[in-house]
């Protein structure tokens, strides 16, 4: 158990300890050793700050990165017997991507019971504590309960999740599958070019074309650079007749 410190940090830890117990009952878990449950919520920065706390969740991260690799492929391998390996390969990066954990540590609701240090979790420092914090979790069952305990979880959460979500949508990588098919198919790369930016500097939106020798082109749009460019590849994917 998380031992108790007599101070206003441990006050609110021990309150989220004690609540992360009806978080598990209310996702259906049961923990032979809540030491495992417990640690999957305790933040770096947090046991950095309390070092009577032995351990934080960064292991059971690793741990759990790797658990839900294997089932997530293994889910792939079996409900797509005519996909090929790059095909695996993209949908499993879109399915373990950090946009869909977050989504779905946001849909468990997690992220409120994590031990967290001074300052940490504001702005863009901790974009991935959502999807750490569904790893550790995955992680502590594994070490807790097993394999097929840990396979049940994520399957009833994440792929259920995934069917109905349009974070799936917002996380394909369509810049790749577009690079994957233009070595293939042309032998080169495409070429992105920004076209021009609008509006003020905290709300701007980027253009952006892309082409295939200048034979194919596209354009698209987006918040940024980065998703103009994902938003572009998508539309010449469809220009190319190519089904994502």
């Amino acid at each position: 158990m998380i031992k108790k410190k007599h101070n206003q940090n441990q006050s609110k830890s021990g309150s989220k300890t004690r609540d992360l117990y009806s978080l598990a009952s209310e996702l259906g878990l049961k923990f032979n050793k809540t030491s495992y449950l417990e640690t999957a919520f305790i933040h770096s920065s947090f046991r950095n700050e309390n070092p009577e706390y032995k351990e934080d969740n960064e292991r059971l991260e690793f741990l759990g990165d790797s658990v839900l690799g294997l089932v997530v492929a293994k889910y792939l391998y079996r409900t797509n017997p005519s996909a090929s390996e790059g095909e695996l390969s993209r949908q499993k990066a879109t399915l373990v991507s950090t946009a869909v954990l977050n989504g779905l540590s946001e849909k468990l609701g997690l992220s409120p019971f994590v031990l967290l240090g001074k300052g940490e979790g504001q702005g863009g420092a901790q974009k991935k504590l959502g999807a750490n914090l569904f790893e550790s979790l995955v992680g502590a069952i594994y070490l807790d309960q097993g394999m097929e305990a840990a396979e049940k979880f994520i399957l009833k959460h994440l792929i259920d999740y995934i069917k109905t979500s349009d974070k799936i949508k917002e996380a394909t990588d369509y810049k790749s599958t577009l690079q994957e098919i233009c070595q293939k198919k042309f032998k080169l790369l495409p070429t992105y070019r920004l076209l021009k930016e609008t509006g003020p500097d905290h709300e701007k939106t980027f253009y952006v074309s892309v082409s295939i020798r200048d034979k194919y082109t596209a354009e698209g749009k987006g918040k940024n650079k980065k998703f103009a460019e994902q938003d572009a590849a998508k539309q010449l994917l469809k220009v190319l007749k190519i089904k994502v």
